[in-house]
């Protein structure tokens, strides 16, 4: 179960981190996007913590840290106008994002290994 809503939260924060980078920073859409977005990435990476295909954690959960630090620190940091830290924190938490889906699928073992090959 744990799978399927980490899945439900990450497949959309993917979509939407890109459409925010896209987008024209400060413009209220890319407020209201960012907020969803943070509230699926701290979903997506608490979830992460409950998927232990090998029983323990695995260096992919080293990412769940970094999403569940970075996400708030970057929240923050635009509230405090600090634009530079904001940039870096949720560029770093959506890059992290990206690697470790893609190792998440590539990794033989792992649920979508199995979907995809």
């Amino acid at each position: 179960m744990d799978i399927y809503i980490h899945l439900l939260a990450v497949v959309p924060s993917l979509v939407l981190g890109a459409v925010n980078l896209s987008l024209k920073k400060g413009t209220s859409l890319h407020k209201r996007v960012g907020k969803i977005w943070a509230v699926l990435m701290l979903i997506t990476a608490v979830s992460s913590l409950f998927i232990t295909p090998t029983g323990s954690f695995t260096w992919l959960h080293l990412f769940s840290i970094l999403v569940i630090v970075c996400v708030p620190v970057g929240v923050f940091s635009i509230r405090k106008g600090n634009i530079k830290r904001h940039i870096h924190c949720m560029l770093g938490a959506y890059i992290g994002t990206v690697i470790s889906a893609y190792f998440a699928v590539v990794t033989p073992g792992r649920f979508l290994n199995g979907v995809f090959y």
